[in-house]
This record gives C-alpha cells, sequence and structure tokens, in this order.
C-alpha cells in the first residue's frame, strides 16, 4: 500500500514537473526576448556661449554651441533649474538641470537629439562643469533613440567647453 502509493505520489511530482517546464517553455516561446538596441560608442567635444534673446529659462540662462565628434551638428539648451547648496559659499559649487536639443549628424542619420541633463557647475576658479546627459528620443533618423554621455569641461564669463563620452541607442 505505501509503494503504491508512494508511486502514485512520484507520478504526480513528475506530471507537475513537466507541466512546469512545459509552461516555462511556452512563456519563453511567447515573449518578446531580446536585447535592447544596438549602442554605439560616442566621444568628442563642443563649444558653447550664453544667449539672452528669446530666451524661455525659469533661471535667465541658455546655452548654443556646436558639438563635433562622432556626433556632429549645433545645440541649444534651456537651463531650468540652478540649486545651491549648503557647501555653495565653500566650493562656488552649484547643481543644475537643464534641456537640450541636438540638430544632429551621426555616420548617415540627421534629426534633432533630445536629452534631459543633470549636473554640475563651479562658479569660482576654472569654472569646471560636469554633466550627466540623459537621451530622451529624437526626430528623423534618430527617432526611438536612447543613451547616456558624459561631459566634463570649463564654463567661464558665458562660454565654454566641455568634452564627451558615452553611448547612442538606435532601434
Amino acid at each position: 500500500m505505501r509503494r503504491q502509493a508512494s508511486q502514485q505520489v512520484s507520478r504526480v511530482n513528475a506530471s507537475k514537473i513537466r507541466f512546469a517546464l512545459a509552461s516555462g517553455l511556452l512563456i519563453l516561446a511567447c515573449s518578446d526576448v531580446r536585447a535592447g538596441p544596438p549602442c554605439r560608442p560616442v566621444n568628442g567635444n563642443y563649444t558653447e556661449q550664453a544667449f539672452t534673446q528669446g530666451c524661455t529659462s525659469p533661471v535667465g540662462l541658455c546655452l548654443m554651441g556646436t558639438i563635433s565628434g562622432v556626433i556632429r551638428g549645433t545645440f541649444q539648451t534651456t537651463v531650468n533649474t540652478l540649486t545651491p547648496s549648503a557647501d555653495t559659499p565653500i566650493t562656488g559649487g552649484l547643481s543644475f538641470t537643464s534641456d537640450t536639443i541636438i540638430h544632429a549628424q551621426m555616420g548617415k542619420l540627421a534629426g534633432d537629439v533630445f536629452i534631459k541633463n543633470v549636473g554640475a557647475y563651479r562658479t569660482i576658479g576654472n569654472g569646471e562643469i560636469i554633466d550627466l546627459q540623459i537621451i530622451t528620443g529624437g526626430t528623423g533618423g534618430f527617432v526611438g533613440v536612447s543613451g547616456v554621455v558624459h561631459t566634463a569641461g570649463t564654463f567661464t564669463v558665458g562660454t565654454g567647453s566641455s568634452d564627451y563620452v558615452g553611448s547612442v541607442c538606435l532601434p
């Protein structure tokens, strides 16, 4: 009797295992399991200058410039926030957020690239600036683009230059 019960439990367990494996395979076969879009490393530099005419920034700071390297073109940036910290009187550092539109070319692709920026800027000394640029979309050849670019440089007396490095992912 025990042997019969044991064999019945084994058959039930084996049946459950087969069902679980079959269900898992079915889920995998039906799901869209694929890697993200192909990403390409990018690097280069850009120069920028402040402008006020037509600037819609809530803090009164807009930038325009030229980008070169893997990504080429012109851009405009609207600074949305400039935020001091308790340490600003000592460090001269401010954090910022901004929106950038690059009228870009990359290889044979052309269109606009939309970016959300977050970074830090030192208002004293050499005007050191660092920026994390999150690519949120685009037009033309850049529809569906994503990626992240890091920049570092200087910005003093309304002009600046920075180097960039990161990756751009195209669908």
